[in-house]
């Protein structure tokens, strides 16, 4: 991955005995990504180190160029340290918080309410005068549970080795932190009100739930929640919206709330979150009915060679120019350090219609090809050093067939077609800026819905400071989930064959 020189931290680091740098920055509170899990698969946990460090193993090598080596950089999961060190690793910050919509009124809200939304990667916090509905502060951070994995089957898998204490005990000092912080900036001692949302998972991790049984058939979780939590935040008792499943949680049916589509029910209505799994409900003649299925942190940045969250530094937007060349937008303005989501699908499809990708996901345009450091072929963004290798593709590729499917699957399956669906809503951080033209292209969903798309940005949020300002929205919530529908995609023929086919890129 490229590099720059803005926003480092340095630490000094000591132990008395040897262990793994994975193991001392955790003691340490320092956070960085390790997308696997510390499972030594993807060498993404890079950081300069110097001082009382072991050699590299056979293993650790495979991961790291002569320059890493000559630059200092090492992987956090191999190391392993036995005296003093210092540590330069990647400040994790975000940018700003995606969009939020509100009620168009405030109906009935008192007090002080904070809004919390933890996503896997991301956690946003707002804090709202529930009676008027004004915005008085907030915070967003990266999640530091990705020291754990970055999606949340890695993450129940570590808890597995490990104790889900490590997890829950991160998840719990970090809301604290990020939540005094607000308070203390808006000039607040303490919220009467807190919404809590997330998926099933998360929310397992903040009430002290084993989430085992989610990772593994038949996928039952301790807790579909719709209670108040036994953990106070600030001093209060925090409401857990909802869950419809073990991935359907409670980030959709808040997301499901902030669309709207609840209030038109005589309207066919499909949305999407897109995460490191893709949840899918359908709204129709009044009922509910939802879908997920899993699709990696692909579309998040964490699986790629050059992948990163969208924060400063990621390439977000890219054009062809008309003489050929090729411009792009990072997060902030900032040098780019790597490529988001979203960025993602315009260079796929940029890739597609200037005949560099075939309809296979082979690269063939031999005039924008380079060589990875792996030596497969890539394709280099000009300029930048970052790039777009085969496996990356291959993943995309896997990513975007699975959402397309469960869409198509779903529909099918209650007799309707892309031709029914009167609203299309895409939430998450990831749908708050994608080109959907970009997104159609690449067959993340089927292109006839293309027209009817709406983008929620972080719609879990919405939801959860709707539930702040209209304590009615909690029976609303409740009434929907009691009476939603799954339909599991795992094993479905429909589902099979439709990823099959969805594998495939769309020639024009």
């Amino acid at each position: 991955m490229a590099g720059s020189s803005f926003d480092f931290i340095k630490r000094t680091l000591s132990s008395s005995s040897t262990v793994s740098l994975a193991s001392l920055l955790h003691s340490s509170n320092l956070s960085l990504r390790m997308p696997c899990g510390g499972t030594h698969r993807c060498g993404k946990c890079r950081l300069k180190v110097t001082g009382d460090v072991l050699p590299p193993s056979k293993e650790e090598l495979a991961f790291l160029s002569q320059e890493d080596l000559l630059n200092g950089i090492r992987l956090a999961c191999f190391a392993q340290v036995h005296g003093t060190v210092t540590v330069e690793l990647p400040a994790q910050s975000v940018d700003t918080l995606s969009l939020v919509s509100l009620p168009r009124r405030p109906s009935g809200g008192t007090g002080l309410g904070l809004a919390v939304d933890i996503g896997t990667t991301t956690i946003a916090m707002q804090l709202y005068d529930c009676s008027s509905g004004q915005l008085l502060g907030e915070e967003l951070s990266e999640n530091r549970q990705r020291a754990f994995g970055a999606d949340v089957i890695s993450r129940i898998e570590y808890a597995n080795r490990h104790t889900p204490a490590l997890l829950e005990d991160t998840i719990h000092r970090q809301l604290e932190e990020m939540a005094e912080y607000c308070l203390r900036r808006s000039g607040v001692s303490a919220p009467d009100h807190i919404v809590i949302t997330g998926n099933t998972t998360m929310l397992h991790f903040w009430e002290r739930l084993n989430p085992r049984g989610i990772a593994v058939a038949p996928f039952i979780p301790q807790s579909l929640f719709g209670c108040e939590s036994q953990y106070p935040l600030c001093g209060a008792l925090p409401f857990l919206p909802p869950c419809v499943g073990a991935y359907v949680g409670g980030d959709i049916t808040c997301a499901i709330l902030a669309s709207g589509m609840l209030e038109e029910p005589e309207k066919t209505s499909l949305l999407i979150d897109l995460g490191t799994n893709g949840e899918i409900a359908l709204y129709h003649q009044g009922k509910l009915h939802c879908a997920s299925t899993a699709l990696g942190p692909a579309f998040e940045g964490a699986s790629l060679s050059c992948g990163m969250a969208a924060s400063p530094g990621a390439v977000c937007e890219v054009h062809m120019e008309g003489d050929g060349g090729v411009s792009f937008s990072t997060v902030a303005g900032a040098p780019p350090v790597g490529i988001c989501g979203s960025g993602i699908l315009d260079i796929i499809r940029l890739m597609l219609e200037h005949d560099i990708l075939d309809e296979t996901g082979r690269l063939c345009g031999s005039a924008f090809t380079a060589k990875a450091e792996t030596g497969e072929p890539a394709w280099e963004l000009p300029e930048t050093g970052l790039r777009i290798t085969q496996q990356d593709i291959r993943q995309i590729q896997l990513a975007k067939a699975a959402v397309c499917a469960g869409i198509q699957t779903l529909l099918e399956t209650f007799g309707l077609t892309c031709g029914d669906v009167e609203r299309f809503y895409i939430a998450g951080g990831f749908g708050h800026s994608m080109n959907a033209e970009s997104a159609a292209r690449v067959g993340l969903f089927p292109s006839a819905l293309k027209s009817r798309v709406q983008l929620l940005g972080n719609a879990s949020l919405s939801g959860a400071i709707f539930l702040l300002l209209d304590p009615q929205a909690r029976n609303t919530l409740g009434q929907m989930c009691e009476s939603a529908g799954e339909l599991p995609l795992s094993g479905n023929s429909v589902f099979s064959e439709h990823y099959i086919e969805n594998m495939l890129f769309e020639t024009i």
